[in-house]
């Protein structure tokens, strides 16, 4: 006989993020035997969903991601950090971990190839995390948060747009 399939949390749609690629550094092996690459994340946009509190919109002005590539090339692991600033001038602190499956489309990307295209949801996931000192924002930082990402390429401009669709975790509140 199988496990029940009550009580387990629910997804409530909270942010649209999308963080554009700037520059990239890549620092090489490390000793434990993935590659590091530094990504920086110069702008970008924060949107929350409606329905979502607390309600906010924001403009990126400062991040960078440590993307770590497995030794066998078949994962590679996000460690981004970020500061946003909202329409109303509240500064946000976010980031994410995450784990990236690797295929050639993806890799095309992070190689920054000429003939790389947009990749759809579905091969990256993540765990995000947001806090602000503003009293209107501090319950971002009580929230876990899982999130679902995809990356764009503008085909004139080849800028590299991270997208990712963030939910807010809802546990379940029964007892079996």
């Amino acid at each position: 006989m199988s496990a029940p399939t009550i009580n387990f949390a629910t997804l409530q749609p909270a942010i649209v993020w999308k963080v554009n690629a700037g520059a990239a550094h890549p620092i090489g092996p490390r000793q434990s035997g993935s590659t590091l690459i530094h990504f920086e994340t110069p702008t970008g946009t924060i949107e929350t969903v409606p329905g979502f509190e607390p309600q906010f919109s924001a403009k990126v002005v400062f991040g960078a991601d440590w993307l770590e590539f497995d030794p066998d090339k078949k994962h590679a692991r996000i460690n981004m950090k970020a500061v946003a600033t909202t329409t109303d001038d509240k500064d946000i602190s976010f980031g994410y971990q995450g784990i990236i499956a690797l295929n050639e489309a993806v890799m095309k990307i992070f190689n920054m190839e000429p003939d790389s295209v947009s990749v759809p949801f579905g091969f990256s996931t993540g765990s995000h995390q947001f806090h602000s000192g503003d009293p209107a924002l501090d319950e971002l930082q009580n929230m876990t948060l899982v999130g679902n990402g995809r990356m764009l390429v503008d085909e004139e401009t080849r800028v590299i747009t991270v997208e990712s669709r963030i939910s807010r975790v809802v546990p379940a509140t029964g007892f079996d």
